[in-house]
């Protein structure tokens, strides 16, 4: 059995390192599994770019030609959207490599265009890190939920008109995709709701399988190791924050983390805790938190992001909607805990008061309780972080959940 991963990264970001995890789990199964990506940024040799250097030189420039289409729209939300019009010849490689079953992923950045998908000639199974796949472009719908129906009129856009580009790139995909044999995956039974009452993907058989986690590479280091190792300091509570642009991306909710930590400075916490942001450099306009700041930059191996979760006290998820979050899951398996708001698939990973703490979205109040509940008691400290690697080894060990994609994958074949 042969099966082909299709992701725009493959170990870059949360949805390229839980695409890049069932990779290696099927392989340590012994099946033949390899991945076929936009941007290579590991070193695995059963991961492929682009097979031409004209595909590998324009991969560079795809993510800013996808976007072209959108500069129409100045009033826009600052908003993950993607559009996926610009030709490829994807489908060529994909039948050099031959796989029995093809594995989409997260394919956006200008990767993969919106009719290829009818191409493929194979099984196709999807797992979805986001909403993209059911709506108009947005990765992140919020409060809108045009996608139940039909895309138009989009609010993210700005757009008071029903034919924009939302409702072009949904009829897009309604015609090239609606015979296109596609199994679904979610993450969380949260994101299957989702797809269940889209109008795209309502008729999909849709599975949920989450994401798994290497429990050898994602185990706790001693904290005043992981500390020295980074040059963070020992006598401070620290924060931790990781998220790709985490400043930027406004479904990552840092001005809601900027005014819990304003609040917990006024109480007294100014110089006993320090923030350090993971997922891109220091802003050109400095942060407002109240509290000192660092900023990491992007960490692409999984030893420096084990020990930036294991140097920290607590990891904050301010987000917006979230599936299953990586960030979450990796620094529970650290031994972290975890405060974030009470949001999409976050509660299958965070139990509250258990090991972290569900804020009310979107309550910095509540997130600034949250943080001040993890942090004032050691001995409160020690059992969340017991029982956050408690909950990963028993429900999202990556060997487990291998098998079940091996399962699914066999009984695919066997209906063909």
């Amino acid at each position: 059995m042969r099966i082909l991963h299709v992701n725009t990264f493959d170990q870059e970001g949360g949805a390229g390192r839980a695409a890049w995890r069932i990779h290696q789990g099927l392989q340590n199964l012994g099946i033949e599994s390899q991945m076929l990506v936009q941007t290579r940024t590991g070193g695995d040799a059963g991961v492929y770019e682009r097979d031409t250097r004209l595909a590998r030189a324009l991969a560079i420039f795809r993510p800013y030609i996808d976007m072209l289409p959108l500069l129409f729209y100045r009033n826009r939300q600052q908003t993950h959207w993607s559009v996926e019009w610009f030709p490829e010849r994807i489908s060529r490689q994909i039948q050099t490599l031959n796989p029995d079953i093809i594995h989409l992923h997260w394919i956006c950045r200008g990767f993969i265009n919106i009719p290829s998908l009818a191409s493929f000639q194979r099984p196709v199974v999807w797992t979805l890190h986001d909403s993209w796949a059911f709506t108009g472009g947005c990765h992140v719908p919020g409060n809108c939920q045009n996608y139940r129906e039909q895309c138009g009129h989009c609010p993210l856009l700005g757009s008071q008109h029903a034919w924009d580009i939302s409702r072009w790139i949904w009829n897009r995909k309604h015609k090239f995709w609606r015979d296109t044999p596609l199994t679904i995956v979610t993450p969380s039974r949260w994101l299957a709701d989702c797809a269940r009452n889209s109008s795209l993907l309502q008729q999909r058989r849709i599975e949920v399988i989450p994401n798994g986690i290497d429990l050898n590479q994602y185990r706790p280091v001693e904290k005043q190791e992981a500390r020295a190792i980074l040059g963070l300091p020992q006598e401070r509570k620290l924060v931790l924050f990781s998220a790709m642009n985490a400043t930027y991306d406004m479904n990552k909710g840092f001005h809601y983390l900027e005014a819990a930590l304003r609040q917990l400075s006024e109480a007294g916490w100014h110089d006993r805790m320090e923030l350090m942001v993971v997922g891109q450099s220091a802003p050109s306009i400095p942060v407002n938190t109240g509290i000192p700041c660092r900023f990491l930059g992007v960490l692409r191996d999984e030893v420096s992001m084990r020990l930036a979760y294991s140097a920290a006290d607590v990891t904050v998820m301010a987000s917006v909607q979230e599936n299953l979050p990586n960030s979450i899951m990796e620094s529970l398996a650290c031994g972290t805990p975890v405060v974030a708001f009470d949001v999409g698939g976050v509660p299958h990973l965070v139990e509250h008061e258990f090991n972290g703490y569900l804020a009310q979205p979107f309550s910095s109040n509540d997130l600034s309780d949250g943080l001040s509940f993890v942090l004032s008691d050691e001995e409160r400290w020690r059992r969340l972080s017991g029982r956050a690697r408690d909950k990963i080894e028993r429900e999202f060990n990556a060997d487990k959940i291998a098998q079940r994609y091996q399962a699914l994958y066999e009984q695919l074949l066997s209906e063909r």
